[in-house]
Protein backbone atom coordinates (compact mmCIF):
# COMPACT_ATOMS: atom_id res chain seq x y z
CA UNK A 1 0.00 0.00 0.00
CA UNK A 2 3.06 2.28 0.74
CA UNK A 3 4.40 1.95 -2.38
CA UNK A 4 1.43 2.30 -4.39
CA UNK A 5 0.67 5.60 -2.54
CA UNK A 6 4.34 6.59 -3.22
CA UNK A 7 3.52 5.80 -7.01
CA UNK A 8 0.32 7.58 -7.00
CA UNK A 9 1.61 10.86 -5.38
CA UNK A 10 4.86 11.19 -6.43
CA UNK A 11 4.82 9.74 -10.08
CA UNK A 12 0.99 9.64 -11.30
CA UNK A 13 -0.47 12.93 -9.99
CA UNK A 14 2.52 14.57 -11.52
CA UNK A 15 1.80 13.37 -14.75
CA UNK A 16 -1.45 13.90 -14.91
CA UNK A 17 -1.06 17.63 -14.18
CA UNK A 18 1.65 18.00 -16.16
CA UNK A 19 -0.50 16.08 -19.49
CA UNK A 20 -3.43 18.27 -18.67
CA UNK A 21 -1.09 21.58 -19.49
CA UNK A 22 -0.31 20.61 -22.49
CA UNK A 23 -3.13 18.52 -23.92
CA UNK A 24 -6.41 19.10 -21.12
CA UNK A 25 -9.55 20.90 -22.67
CA UNK A 26 -8.98 24.98 -21.44
CA UNK A 27 -11.72 26.72 -21.98
CA UNK A 28 -10.05 30.31 -21.83
CA UNK A 29 -6.34 31.20 -20.64
CA UNK A 30 -7.58 31.71 -17.69
CA UNK A 31 -9.14 28.51 -17.02
CA UNK A 32 -5.49 27.10 -18.77
CA UNK A 33 -3.28 29.77 -16.00
CA UNK A 34 -5.02 27.50 -13.56
CA UNK A 35 -4.17 24.49 -14.74
CA UNK A 36 -0.49 25.50 -15.01
CA UNK A 37 -0.65 27.30 -11.12
CA UNK A 38 -1.49 23.62 -10.13
CA UNK A 39 0.87 21.92 -11.55
CA UNK A 40 3.61 24.01 -10.82
CA UNK A 41 3.03 24.72 -7.23
CA UNK A 42 2.20 20.44 -7.07
CA UNK A 43 5.77 20.11 -8.60
CA UNK A 44 6.92 22.61 -6.30
CA UNK A 45 5.94 20.54 -3.32
CA UNK A 46 7.20 17.19 -3.92
CA UNK A 47 10.20 18.46 -5.23
CA UNK A 48 11.13 19.68 -1.68
CA UNK A 49 8.93 17.25 0.32
CA UNK A 50 8.89 14.17 -1.71
CA UNK A 51 10.41 10.68 -0.49
CA UNK A 52 12.72 11.06 -3.54
CA UNK A 53 15.29 8.88 -1.83
CA UNK A 54 12.67 5.89 -2.17
CA UNK A 55 12.17 6.54 -6.05
CA UNK A 56 15.15 8.43 -7.10
CA UNK A 57 16.09 12.05 -6.93
CA UNK A 58 16.09 12.18 -11.07
CA UNK A 59 12.27 12.02 -11.43
CA UNK A 60 11.48 16.19 -9.91
CA UNK A 61 13.71 17.36 -12.52
CA UNK A 62 12.09 15.34 -15.51
CA UNK A 63 8.86 16.85 -14.37
CA UNK A 64 10.11 20.39 -14.32
CA UNK A 65 11.20 19.34 -17.62
CA UNK A 66 7.84 17.95 -18.75
CA UNK A 67 5.99 20.79 -17.79
CA UNK A 68 8.09 23.54 -19.71
CA UNK A 69 7.81 21.12 -22.85
CA UNK A 70 4.10 20.57 -21.62
CA UNK A 71 3.34 24.87 -21.41
CA UNK A 72 5.33 25.84 -24.62
CA UNK A 73 3.72 23.23 -26.49
CA UNK A 74 0.29 24.61 -25.38
CA UNK A 75 1.64 28.52 -25.82
CA UNK A 76 2.32 27.71 -29.31
CA UNK A 77 -0.10 25.93 -30.81
CA UNK A 78 -3.60 26.60 -28.95
CA UNK A 79 -3.50 29.77 -26.43
CA UNK A 80 -3.69 31.87 -29.52
CA UNK A 81 -6.92 30.77 -30.43
CA UNK A 82 -8.14 31.22 -26.22
CA UNK A 83 -10.25 34.17 -25.10
CA UNK A 84 -9.01 35.61 -21.93
CA UNK A 85 -11.92 34.79 -19.58
CA UNK A 86 -14.32 31.44 -19.65
CA UNK A 87 -18.07 31.35 -20.89
CA UNK A 88 -19.25 30.20 -17.66
CA UNK A 89 -20.64 26.66 -18.34
CA UNK A 90 -20.83 24.00 -15.64
CA UNK A 91 -18.28 21.67 -16.53
CA UNK A 92 -16.43 24.77 -16.85
CA UNK A 93 -16.96 26.06 -13.36
CA UNK A 94 -16.39 22.52 -11.79
CA UNK A 95 -13.35 22.70 -13.63
CA UNK A 96 -11.89 25.74 -12.53
CA UNK A 97 -13.39 25.11 -8.91
CA UNK A 98 -11.75 22.27 -8.36
CA UNK A 99 -8.06 23.75 -9.53
CA UNK A 100 -8.41 26.22 -7.34
CA UNK A 101 -9.61 24.01 -4.36
CA UNK A 102 -6.57 22.01 -4.79
CA UNK A 103 -4.64 25.01 -5.32
CA UNK A 104 -5.47 26.66 -2.03
CA UNK A 105 -5.17 23.05 -0.07
CA UNK A 106 -1.40 22.53 -1.08
CA UNK A 107 -0.20 26.43 -1.54
CA UNK A 108 0.16 26.32 2.70
CA UNK A 109 2.22 22.83 2.66
CA UNK A 110 4.48 24.10 -0.39
CA UNK A 111 4.98 27.60 1.26
CA UNK A 112 6.48 25.78 3.99
CA UNK A 113 8.13 23.50 2.65
CA UNK A 114 10.02 26.73 0.92
CA UNK A 115 10.71 28.27 4.34
CA UNK A 116 12.14 24.88 6.03
CA UNK A 117 15.66 26.57 5.60
CA UNK A 118 15.04 29.55 7.59
CA UNK A 119 15.96 29.65 11.43
CA UNK A 120 15.86 32.85 13.72
CA UNK A 121 18.61 31.29 16.11
CA UNK A 122 22.24 31.18 15.25
CA UNK A 123 22.78 26.97 14.11
CA UNK A 124 25.14 25.02 16.30
CA UNK A 125 28.31 24.71 13.95
CA UNK A 126 29.21 20.94 13.39
CA UNK A 127 31.67 18.67 11.12
CA UNK A 128 29.66 16.12 8.57
CA UNK A 129 29.96 12.70 11.06
CA UNK A 130 29.46 10.43 7.90
CA UNK A 131 32.47 10.91 5.62
CA UNK A 132 32.38 8.39 3.29
CA UNK A 133 29.78 8.35 0.08
CA UNK A 134 26.51 10.71 -0.61
CA UNK A 135 24.06 10.92 0.90
CA UNK A 136 20.61 12.75 1.24
CA UNK A 137 18.52 13.85 4.25
CA UNK A 138 15.30 12.24 4.90
CA UNK A 139 14.16 14.04 7.20
CA UNK A 140 15.03 17.63 8.49
CA UNK A 141 14.24 21.05 8.50
CA UNK A 142 11.95 24.36 10.30
CA UNK A 143 9.07 22.65 9.09
CA UNK A 144 6.20 20.63 10.12
CA UNK A 145 6.06 18.99 6.29
CA UNK A 146 9.48 18.61 5.65
CA UNK A 147 10.32 17.09 9.13
CA UNK A 148 8.20 14.80 10.99
CA UNK A 149 10.45 15.46 14.47
CA UNK A 150 9.17 19.06 14.17
CA UNK A 151 6.80 19.18 16.89
CA UNK A 152 9.03 17.55 19.90
CA UNK A 153 11.11 20.69 21.66
CA UNK A 154 14.54 18.44 22.07
CA UNK A 155 14.41 16.97 18.06
CA UNK A 156 13.11 20.79 16.82
CA UNK A 157 15.62 20.67 14.21
CA UNK A 158 16.92 17.07 14.14
CA UNK A 159 18.05 15.47 10.98
CA UNK A 160 17.69 11.65 9.52
CA UNK A 161 19.82 10.76 7.31
CA UNK A 162 19.85 7.74 4.55
CA UNK A 163 23.30 7.59 1.68
CA UNK A 164 21.98 7.02 -1.26
CA UNK A 165 23.80 5.14 -4.64
CA UNK A 166 22.92 4.81 -8.35
CA UNK A 167 20.13 7.07 -9.48
CA UNK A 168 19.61 8.70 -6.10
CA UNK A 169 18.76 5.84 -4.64
CA UNK A 170 19.07 4.51 -0.79
CA UNK A 171 18.40 0.87 -1.43
CA UNK A 172 18.77 -1.90 -3.71
CA UNK A 173 14.90 -2.45 -3.59
CA UNK A 174 11.97 0.20 -2.23
CA UNK A 175 11.14 -1.95 0.73
CA UNK A 176 14.25 -4.38 1.21
CA UNK A 177 14.29 -6.21 4.30
CA UNK A 178 18.04 -7.60 4.68
CA UNK A 179 19.36 -4.86 6.50
CA UNK A 180 22.51 -5.11 4.22
CA UNK A 181 20.38 -3.56 0.88
CA UNK A 182 20.32 -0.72 2.31
CA UNK A 183 23.85 1.58 1.56
CA UNK A 184 23.84 3.40 4.94
CA UNK A 185 23.86 -0.08 6.86
CA UNK A 186 27.30 -0.28 8.55
CA UNK A 187 28.36 3.65 7.34
CA UNK A 188 30.79 4.77 10.14
CA UNK A 189 29.81 7.11 12.00
CA UNK A 190 32.16 9.85 13.47
CA UNK A 191 32.18 12.43 16.44
CA UNK A 192 30.94 15.86 15.00
CA UNK A 193 32.73 18.09 17.70
CA UNK A 194 34.95 17.57 20.24
CA UNK A 195 33.62 16.93 23.66
CA UNK A 196 32.62 14.68 26.75
CA UNK A 197 29.85 11.68 26.16
CA UNK A 198 26.96 12.54 28.55
CA UNK A 199 25.12 9.59 28.06
CA UNK A 200 24.80 6.49 25.79
CA UNK A 201 23.09 3.19 25.20
CA UNK A 202 25.08 0.28 23.17
CA UNK A 203 23.58 -3.18 23.59
CA UNK A 204 20.24 -2.92 22.21
CA UNK A 205 19.72 -5.03 19.27
CA UNK A 206 19.19 -4.26 15.44
CA UNK A 207 15.51 -4.38 13.47
CA UNK A 208 14.64 -6.21 10.23
CA UNK A 209 12.53 -3.82 8.26
CA UNK A 210 9.49 -3.58 8.81
CA UNK A 211 9.95 -4.58 12.81
CA UNK A 212 10.93 -1.85 15.02
CA UNK A 213 11.54 -1.26 18.91
CA UNK A 214 9.00 1.34 20.56
CA UNK A 215 10.38 0.78 24.22
CA UNK A 216 13.94 2.30 23.47
CA UNK A 217 13.07 5.01 20.31
CA UNK A 218 16.54 6.15 19.99
CA UNK A 219 18.27 2.81 19.84
CA UNK A 220 21.86 2.52 20.45
CA UNK A 221 22.84 6.29 20.92
CA UNK A 222 25.95 8.25 21.60
CA UNK A 223 24.88 12.15 23.37
CA UNK A 224 28.60 14.61 23.29
CA UNK A 225 28.74 17.75 25.26
CA UNK A 226 30.64 20.19 23.21
CA UNK A 227 30.35 24.28 23.00
CA UNK A 228 27.34 24.23 25.66
CA UNK A 229 25.66 22.21 23.43
CA UNK A 230 24.38 18.46 23.86
CA UNK A 231 24.47 16.44 20.35
CA UNK A 232 22.89 13.10 19.75
CA UNK A 233 23.65 10.62 17.43
CA UNK A 234 21.01 7.77 17.27
CA UNK A 235 20.12 4.36 15.88
CA UNK A 236 23.64 3.05 15.90
CA UNK A 237 24.19 -0.62 15.19
CA UNK A 238 24.27 -3.07 17.63
CA UNK A 239 27.62 -3.82 19.18
CA UNK A 240 29.69 -0.84 16.99
CA UNK A 241 29.75 1.60 20.11
CA UNK A 242 31.97 1.11 23.63
CA UNK A 243 31.67 4.41 24.41
CA UNK A 244 30.59 5.43 28.36
CA UNK A 245 29.42 8.88 29.71
CA UNK A 246 32.41 10.67 30.93
CA UNK A 247 34.55 9.73 28.20
CA UNK A 248 36.26 11.87 25.73
CA UNK A 249 35.96 12.57 22.10
CA UNK A 250 37.71 14.60 19.81
CA UNK A 251 36.51 15.91 16.90
CA UNK A 252 36.36 13.29 13.71
CA UNK A 253 37.06 10.29 16.21
CA UNK A 254 35.20 7.27 15.26
CA UNK A 255 32.27 6.47 17.68
CA UNK A 256 29.89 3.66 15.95
CA UNK A 257 28.39 2.65 12.42
CA UNK A 258 24.90 3.14 11.51
CA UNK A 259 22.21 0.29 12.32
CA UNK A 260 19.06 0.27 12.48
CA UNK A 261 18.38 -0.06 16.58
CA UNK A 262 15.38 1.70 18.42
CA UNK A 263 11.98 2.91 17.03
CA UNK A 264 12.87 3.24 13.09
CA UNK A 265 11.81 2.05 9.85
CA UNK A 266 15.10 1.52 8.10
CA UNK A 267 18.85 1.95 8.56
CA UNK A 268 19.38 5.78 9.22
CA UNK A 269 21.80 7.88 10.80
CA UNK A 270 19.42 10.34 13.55
CA UNK A 271 21.14 13.54 15.27
CA UNK A 272 19.98 16.33 16.96
CA UNK A 273 21.21 18.88 19.13
CA UNK A 274 20.64 20.29 22.70
CA UNK A 275 21.05 23.68 24.86
CA UNK A 276 23.27 22.87 27.23
CA UNK A 277 24.76 19.77 28.97
CA UNK A 278 22.44 17.06 29.01
CA UNK A 279 22.61 13.45 30.45
CA UNK A 280 19.05 12.12 31.32
CA UNK A 281 17.52 10.55 28.41
CA UNK A 282 14.21 11.84 28.83
CA UNK A 283 15.85 15.43 28.27
CA UNK A 284 17.86 14.05 25.63
CA UNK A 285 14.90 12.94 23.40
CA UNK A 286 11.95 14.99 24.47
CA UNK A 287 12.31 18.22 26.82
CA UNK A 288 15.29 20.13 26.32
CA UNK A 289 15.70 22.93 24.19
CA UNK A 290 16.01 21.79 20.16
CA UNK A 291 18.76 23.64 18.30
CA UNK A 292 19.72 24.23 15.04
CA UNK A 293 22.63 22.68 13.22
CA UNK A 294 25.18 23.42 10.24
CA UNK A 295 27.45 21.29 8.19
CA UNK A 296 30.12 23.11 6.21
CA UNK A 297 27.44 26.27 6.64
CA UNK A 298 24.19 24.59 5.48
CA UNK A 299 21.31 24.26 7.57
CA UNK A 300 19.95 20.49 5.97
CA UNK A 301 16.33 20.46 5.25
CA UNK A 302 14.59 17.26 3.74
CA UNK A 303 16.24 16.12 -0.06
CA UNK A 304 19.42 17.84 0.95
CA UNK A 305 22.09 15.62 -0.43
CA UNK A 306 25.71 15.81 1.32
CA UNK A 307 28.86 14.02 0.29
CA UNK A 308 30.44 13.30 -3.47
Amino acid sequence: MTLLLLVLSHIFVPLVFIFTVGFGAAASRIHWLSHLALAAVYLLLIHYAGAWAWLGGFWPWLFWVGLLLSAARFLVRRMPALPLKPVWRPLVIVSLGFNLAVLAAIAVPAWSALGAGIVREEPVVLEWPLVQGQYRVGQGGNSHVMNHHYGIDAQHHAIDVVRIGRLGLRAHRVFPQALEDYGIWNSPVTAPCSGEVTNAAVNLPDQNPPVSDRDNPAGNFVAIYCRDVTVVLAHLRNGSVSLQPGDWLEAGEMIGQVGNSGNTSEPHLHMHAVKGRVSGHDALMWEANGLPMSFGGRYLVRNDVVGH
